[in-house]
């Protein structure tokens, strides 16, 4: 017999005719997913693993009582409830605002256009100081009827004596002298209204159809809104303002739940640059929400007679908090479902229960309870969040 190896050829399939292979591959696929909707109809998922609670443990509706060797004694700690005592409060972010009671508003008595801007936000002024120019045609005809009211009243006039001379002549009647002594009167009643309305716009004359408006007291210009070209008139408001910045204001924005016992003349603390402390005093918390920042302003009064207190500054301010509450605990013991405030005490059958307290503002990392607890009784201060979320979970 040959060594060789004899090759076998073995025909391909013709076009148009299935491989040999293909019909048993089919076959099985089909069997193979008949047989995988079979089982998964008799699968059944295994149920899941029960909870175990933690050992030595027993959960109430709103107590949990741990024995002494409770594994979560090594989270849940106890101490005594402090009385609470006068304290500073943590500095809150504040802003310095001029004196509106010592700040004048200028705006342009008639209708035109400004012509000339002749100072800037932050410049010191003096009373009678120009401050912006404006074109306006209104000025030219507040001095025509001045000057016609003025030509009527001499006219007027003029009239009066005429009569009065026909009537000490006897060629009028007395009636006649009465009438025109009324002209006289109405005319010069106009005068005084058209030099009444001049006057009234406080501004220094340019021209027929010019004006200037002048600051009215010495200070600093603390707000400027307007352009040359810009258009103006008396519905514009205030375009410029002037502060007197010896005194100051410095406000904070607190949150309702944050004012808490602060009242005019409570001690405060202002602090600049973010090191120098300044002593002053509440001069008033506002009876109002700002319907901008959703909060209450508390207003301190400084003196800067050095004018080293720049508006619209930062800085912040420290309250003195006169010790109302009884007692003070780690903010961390204190817990809130959103509509009360609460926290774990230990109770004399030794369960740690849920207790609702009266809380006021954290300072310092203090929360002082105003009701519902007394100084010693013994208080969850770590891990009272643990005790929470075991109750909700069991209940």
């Amino acid at each position: 017999m040959s060594d060789e190896v004899q090759q076998v050829t073995v025909p391909a399939p013709q076009a148009g005719q299935a491989s040999p292979l293909r019909i048993p591959i089919f076959v099985g696929a089909i069997i193979l997913g008949l047989g995988a909707i079979v089982l998964a109809r008799h699968y059944k998922r295994p149920d899941p693993p029960t909870e175990t609670k933690a050992p030595g443990m027993t959960v109430g509706s709103d107590a949990v009582t741990l024995t002494n060797d409770a594994p979560m004694w090594g989270v849940v700690k106890l101490a005594p409830a402090q009385p609470s005592e006068p304290h500073w409060t943590d500095p809150v972010p504040a802003r310095i605002v001029f004196d509106e009671a010592r700040t004048s508003r200028m705006g342009s008595p008639l209708a035109g256009r400004v012509t000339g801007v002749l100072v800037e936000r932050g410049q010191h002024v003096k009373m009678g100081e120009r401050l912006f120019t404006v074109s306006s045609p209104g000025l030219a005809e507040l001095r025509a009827d001045l000057e016609k009211a003025a030509v009527e009243s001499g006219t007027a006039k003029v009239n009066y004596d005429r009569t009065k001379a026909l009537v000490d002549a006897g060629s009028l009647p007395a009636k006649e002298l009465v009438t025109s002594q009324q002209a006289v009167a109405e005319a010069a009643l106009a005068v005084r209204l058209a030099n009444s309305k001049l006057s009234s716009l406080r501004v220094a004359g340019n021209g027929e159809a010019s004006f200037t408006v002048t600051a009215p007291r010495d200070g600093v210009v603390v707000e400027k809104t307007l352009n040359v070209g810009q258009n103006v008139d008396a519905s514009s408001g205030s375009v410029m303002a002037i502060a007197d910045l010896s005194d100051v204001w410095v406000v904070a924005d607190l949150f309702e739940n944050d004012v808490g016992q602060l009242v005019q003349g409570t001690k405060a603390k202002v602090i600049i640059g973010g090191t120098t402390e300044v002593d002053g005093e509440v001069d008033q918390v506002s009876a109002v929400v700002d319907p901008d920042r959703h909060t209450v302003p508390v207003r301190v009064r400084l003196a800067n007679l050095a004018g080293t207190l720049r508006p619209n500054a930062y800085a912040q301010i420290k309250f003195y908090d006169p010790n109302t509450a009884k007692v003070a605990l780690p903010a961390s013991a204190v817990l809130s479902d959103g509509l009360t405030s609460y926290v774990y005490v230990k109770e004399k059958d030794g369960s740690l229960k849920r207790r609702v307290v009266t809380a006021g503002s954290s300072s310092a990392g203090k929360m002082p309870i105003l009701a519902g607890l007394e100084p010693g009784d013994q208080v969850v201060v770590q891990g009272a969040i643990l005790l929470d979320n075991q109750i909700q979970l069991d209940n």
